[in-house]
């Protein structure tokens, strides 16, 4: 191998294992007009400004609290890691959102939903909500449940919502049996 090639074969090595000469490629600069500090007043400006649409923030709802605003509906999961200090083992759960947005569309949270919040909020979807965070209830066993009352303007035209999670199948007895093809089931029997 000559000299350059062995030189160029050396940098690249070098290069590629991030030992010895580096490029000498020119460092882009990071524009710092893009990164500034916020202070409460920017925020606040920011959250005023009716031109913006923000991104999706989590919340932990508070007892007493009260979000109303537009159901979206679920967001996307949310992941908790728990340590168990007596195993020394890592568990994850997987917890499904909710995202309710402000009336004019600009602004939306995330909520952790619960087993409640599943049964309850499905029917407002697309629709206005109030949801309000109640008391934790013992249930026994040292398990808990969170009391929600959720609530929306009532369906025009006298329609109602419905939180049953099976519709009751309904069987027209009216209607006559359709018959079996030749060969099938008990022929003999059709026969006589």
């Amino acid at each position: 191998m000559s000299n350059d090639k062995n030189s160029n074969y050396e940098k690249a090595v070098a290069r590629a294992t991030g030992k010895g000469e580096v490029s000498t490629a020119p460092a882009i600069p990071v524009s710092h007009d893009l990164v500034k500090k916020a202070d409460d007043a920017t925020i606040a400006a920011m959250l005023a400004d009716p031109s913006l649409e923000f991104a999706v923030q989590n919340h932990n709802m508070e007892q007493g609290e009260m979000l109303e605003g537009i159901l979206e509906g679920n967001g996307p999961d949310a992941e908790f890691e728990r340590h168990d200090p007596h195993t020394n083992t890592v568990t994850t759960n997987v917890v499904q959102t909710w995202i309710v947005s402000s009336f004019d569309g600009t602004k939306r949270v995330s909520i952790l939903s619960s087993v409640q919040l599943d049964k309850k909020l499905p029917p407002f979807v697309g629709g206005p909500v109030k949801i309000v965070r109640g008391k934790d209830i013992n249930i026994g066993d040292a398990k808990r449940m969170t009391d929600y009352l959720v609530a929306g303007p009532k369906l025009k035209n006298g329609q109602r919502r419905s939180w049953a999670t099976q519709r009751p199948q309904v069987i027209d007895a009216s209607a006559s049996a359709p018959a079996l093809p030749p060969g099938t089931g008990n022929s003999e029997a059709a026969a006589h």
